[in-house]
């Protein structure tokens, strides 16, 4: 299992996903601050403090890793292409690359190479990606659009397009090309700029615990020094008190229903309070209880004479004189019935039966009893007996009718209605001679202190208890109950009220009298005083609560914070990762670059548990690296060990340099160019480059090995750059292919060349004639001295080209210096003579200077062929 194959497993398996985050964060160089607040927020919504940002983190996975591959099994980038706003390069073009080999493309500062390289570092997951692909922002239409790009590749040699989008994920197709340019070298260094060598994966181990849980160790430190946790603003609060024992215990687990309960008072509470500060205040408690006992008294006496007033009107009374009324009227209406019928079948006179005849009969009953007949029980009618009214003697017929009056009288229904008349009757007196109206003007002063309402509601009690008690009797006169008014409410529940708040007080007053019960009710006032204090300051105490509830959160974020397991494992990945074949892998790579006679060498050290692999030197005085090496040397470092990461991980597929000899003299430019020609001959290589000097390297290096090459070179086009061009620019190519761009050129101005040309043409064909003479110097340089002195080249090759310089002769002398006086004739490299004012050659012309260098080239390299062939 490779080394990030091994950090994965372990980001999954062990770190929390914040932590995973942070590691994604690092291996794409995104770590900025706003990355460590973005952390720092993860890690606290970990423990449950709520982000309101509500960020989440994206864990490390493989898409965010390069691959390693064999080489059969790596990608090969065969082009790239459609690229879209990326900064202002050119739409439609294709970078092409040789897939073997090594392609070159060259571009001049701000000529576009810096857009395709950056794709190319975040398609291929490079170990830098700090530097972002922007649109073009010169461009409003196009600032904000989002910059992609295609790639065709073959991939088991099967050919497939693949497709990158800025910001989505790298195509996982591309993760095994490796890439290397002026900022991934920067990662071999640690903070303090000492080189410290760290194969890719394990400076992220590294940095995850000495850069990013420290730096997020400082934040949580700051936020919890500004968590104050004090509790001096509630010193004033009453000691001791319930409210003080809970200020004193406060804590992240304070439930705030508790602190809510005892700041937040009843009505009752409130006025228990006032109770017994009263109380307590009164200086004669004894005195003041007998004066309330009294009162109750008063208000007791006041709400029985309502209470006996109301019972005469009120709704159960209406209700039984009501019951009664209709009581009486149906035994009425029975009684006339039974006298109907007690006159059926004999002519009685009319009434009989009824109340007045009742009322003679029952007289006649008691002048029977009482004087008639006494001892006799009623009706006596012996033979020969007399009417008790008219003095005759009764016949049969007659004793038999005092027989039945006798009956009928004494029948329940004449009773039952004559009981229903005399109760109806004595309600209807009663009702009549009650005295219902309360006089309460001996109250009036003592009921407005206690309530000033009461007077009011007994005056209106008053009205209402007359006007009931005069509906009650039209009622029954009328025998009509509907319509009712409503009767006030019930007086005696606040009179009583009033009597029982008396009776408080006077049983408070009472107790303030003993000693004893006064220090329980100075007690019970103080933890009501307290409570009263605490309700401006619950808001306060409920936003500590949170404080301290938020702190001991922060605090619990320390557990993830220890670096010392993530500084072990960084240790355990260092001692598998650092191998023998590694370190030879590195002294082979500085031997290569030419960087070995400074001695450098890997040694392992720990410092603050941190695992180092630190490449020293032996020197006498111990010191930095970075004190003696120059900014090239450090480079070639880097790029050795970079290459020898990839040569002993088996990694096969290609790489791609960018700038690699930046800040390199010449003798370093050549070590890099023969070292990465030669790591052309095994993988796919990818140049790209604004330095000359390197391009004339590796183009040397590229003839003399004869290795599968691309070569390309960047140019603008009006406003867009990076104009793909196939081959070298004008100044690097050879005298051949400068005369094959003169014949092309000329063809195109003869097929159209005007007999007088205006200022714009001359301009082209003055241009032409430069070219010409640029073309007849790399003639002598490349041809006539056998490229043995190449300017920019810091050596001279004697060996093998100097023995195939076979000169030149008088009449070629001549046409070279004939033809280069014809070009120095026409171009403006001087000030022309205004007067003379020589017209530019025609196209025609131009096209026989040219045959003529053709001629002349031809016939030196047929001298040369014949020298080495010898023949004369």
């Amino acid at each position: 299992m490779t080394l990030l194959a091994q950090i994965l497993q372990w980001s999954n398996s062990s770190l929390k996903p914040w932590q995973q985050d942070a590691a994604r964060r690092l291996f794409q160089n995104t770590l900025d601050n706003g990355a460590l607040d973005d952390l720092y927020a993860m890690l606290k919504s970990s423990v449950g403090l709520e982000d309101p940002q509500g960020r989440t983190p994206a864990p490390l996975c493989q898409d965010h890793l390069p691959v390693t591959a064999a080489k059969n099994d790596a990608a090969v980038l065969v082009a790239l292409k459609d690229i879209r706003n990326v900064n202002r390069l050119a739409a439609n073009q294709s970078l092409n690359f040789s897939k073997q080999g090594v392609t070159v493309i060259y571009g001049a500062n701000g000529a576009g190479k810096s857009g395709y390289s950056r794709v190319l570092k975040r398609a291929c997951r490079a170990r830098d990606v700090s530097e972002d692909v922007r649109p073009n922002l010169l461009d409003k239409a196009k600032a904000t659009a989002i910059p992609e790009a295609s790639f065709d590749i073959e991939l088991g040699a099967k050919p497939a397009t693949v497709n990158w989008k800025k910001n989505g994920h790298a195509p996982v197709e591309l993760a095994t090309i490796a890439v290397f340019d002026t900022h991934c070298a920067r990662s071999y260094l640690d903070l303090q700029q000492e080189i410290a060598y760290l194969p890719y994966g394990l400076d992220v181990v590294e940095n995850l615990a000495q850069i990013v849980l420290p730096k997020i160790t400082e934040k949580l430190n700051a936020e919890i020094a500004a968590t104050p946790t004090t509790k001096e603003a509630f010193s004033h609060l009453a000691r001791p008190t319930k409210v003080s024992e809970l200020i004193d215990s406060l804590s992240e687990n304070t439930k705030i229903a508790d602190v809510e309960a005892l700041a937040l008072m009843s009505e009752e509470e409130t006025a228990r309070m006032g109770e017994l500060d009263k109380t307590l205040s009164e200086a004669d408690p004894k005195a003041k209880a007998k004066e309330l006992r009294l009162a109750i008294g008063r208000m007791n006496a006041l709400k029985t004479k309502i209470e006996s007033s109301a019972n005469w009107v009120k709704h159960e009374s209406v209700q039984k004189f009501r019951t009664m009324d209709e009581d009486a009227e149906k035994a009425f209406a029975a009684e006339a019935e039974a006298a109907n019928v007690l006159r059926a079948g004999e002519a009685l006179l009319p009434g009989t039966g009824d109340v007045l005849w009742k009322a003679m009969y029952e007289a006649a009953k008691q002048f029977s009893l009482g004087a008639a007949y006494p001892g006799q029980a009623f009706p006596h009618v012996p033979e020969g007996g007399k009417c008790l009214l008219c003095q005759q003697d009764l016949l049969d017929d007659g004793t038999a009718r005092m027989k039945r009056f006798e009956e009928y009288v004494q029948h329940n229904v004449a009773k039952l209605g004559a009981d229903k008349r005399s109760a109806r009757a004595t309600a209807i007196s009663k009702i009549e001679g009650a005295a219902l109206s309360i006089d309460y003007k001996p109250y009036v002063d003592e009921l407005n202190h206690l309530d000033p309402n009461v007077v009011a509601e007994i005056c209106a009690f008053n009205n209402a208890v007359t006007e009931r008690q005069k509906w009650m009797l039209a009622a029954q006169k009328a025998h009509a109950w509907d319509g009712i008014q409503e009767f006030p409410a019930d007086l005696c529940v606040k009179l009583k009220a009033i009597a029982d708040a008396l009776t408080s007080q006077a049983e408070a007053y009472e107790k303030a009298t003993d000693d004893k019960q006064k220090l329980l009710m100075k007690a019970e006032l103080t933890e009501l005083k307290a409570r009263v204090a605490l309700l401006p300051q619950k808001d306060a105490v409920l936003a500590l609560i949170e404080r301290m509830r938020v702190k001991a959160l922060l605090s619990k974020c320390k557990d993830d914070l220890k670096t010392k397991p993530i500084s072990d494992k960084a240790k355990e990945f260092a001692t598998n990762a650092v191998t023998a074949p590694l370190r030879q892998a590195l002294k082979a790579e500085f031997d290569a670059l030419g960087v070995a006679h400074m001695a450098p060498r890997l040694d392992e050290s720990v410092e603050r548990g941190k695992m180092k692999h630190k490449l020293a030197l032996d020197v006498v005085i111990p010191t930095q690296i970075r004190d003696i090496l120059s900014e090239g040397e450090q480079r070639a470092i880097a790029l050795g060990c970079f290459l020898a990461e990839l040569r002993t991980g088996g990694h096969g597929g290609g790489i791609v340099f960018d700038d690699p000899v930046s800040s390199l003299d010449h003798t370093r430019r050549q070590n890099v160019a023969r070292r990465l020609i030669e790591e052309a001959k095994n993988r796919q290589v990818i140049i790209f480059t604004h330095d000359t000097s390197f391009l004339g390297e590796l183009r040397d290096l590229i003839d003399q090995t004869g290795i599968d090459h691309v070569i390309h070179h960047l140019e603008w086009h009006g406003e867009f750059s990076g104009v793909v061009q196939n081959g070298l620019p004008w100044e690097h190519k050879s005298y051949k292919d400068r005369i094959d761009k003169l014949q092309k050129a000329q063809s195109a101005l003869a097929a159209g060349w005007p007999p007088y040309p205006n200022g714009e043409q001359s301009a082209v064909m003055r241009q032409q004639y430069n070219l010409m003479r640029a073309t007849i110097e790399r003639v002598i340089q490349d041809l006539v001295f056998n490229g043995v002195v190449v300017r920019y080249r810091d050596w001279i090759r004697v060996t093998p080209n100097l023995s195939k310089v076979v000169g030149f002769e008088q009449a070629e002398c001549d046409e070279i210096e004939r033809l280069y006086q014809v070009c120095c004739d026409v171009v403006d490299a001087h000030d022309p003579v205004s007067g003379k004012n020589s017209p530019v050659p025609t196209a025609t012309q131009l096209g026989l200077d040219i045959e003529a260098l053709v001629a002349l080239t031809g016939a030196i390299e047929t001298r040369k062929k014949q020298a080495a062939n010898g023949k004369s």
